[in-house]
């Protein structure tokens, strides 16, 4: 698998796909079968299924429940701001533990 820089992969998705482009958002639910490659700028819809066999466009959108497409005129701004954020945010939340020394036992 190669994915590229500055890519979202949001709760509960699943992507199995053998090459991810860069600048893509694949939102919650959503789903992205082997044989479908993302290219830059697509963004997968929440719930949507996309399994088919094929390289998809720069920039293309699936949405909706009958997973229909279309093509954005101009590429999603990067997660840039996001990744600030989650920097920022997400060792507040990470406690370190410092390793002890095991003592070994005498006979």
């Amino acid at each position: 698998m190669t994915i590229g820089s500055y890519n979202v992969f949001e709760a509960g998705c699943r992507c199995e796909a053998i090459k991810v482009g860069n600048n893509n958002i694949v939102e919650a639910k959503a789903k992205v079968g082997r044989n479908t490659e993302l290219s830059t700028g697509c963004i997968i819809g929440a719930s949507c299924d996309v399994r088919s066999q094929e390289t998809l466009p720069d920039n293309t959108v699936i949405f909706g429940a009958l997973c229909n497409r279309r093509l954005q005129a101009e590429r999603p701004p990067p997660q840039t701001l996001q990744l600030d954020f989650l920097m920022k945010i997400l060792p507040n939340y990470h406690h370190l533990k410092k390793a002890t020394k095991h003592r070994q036992i005498e006979k």
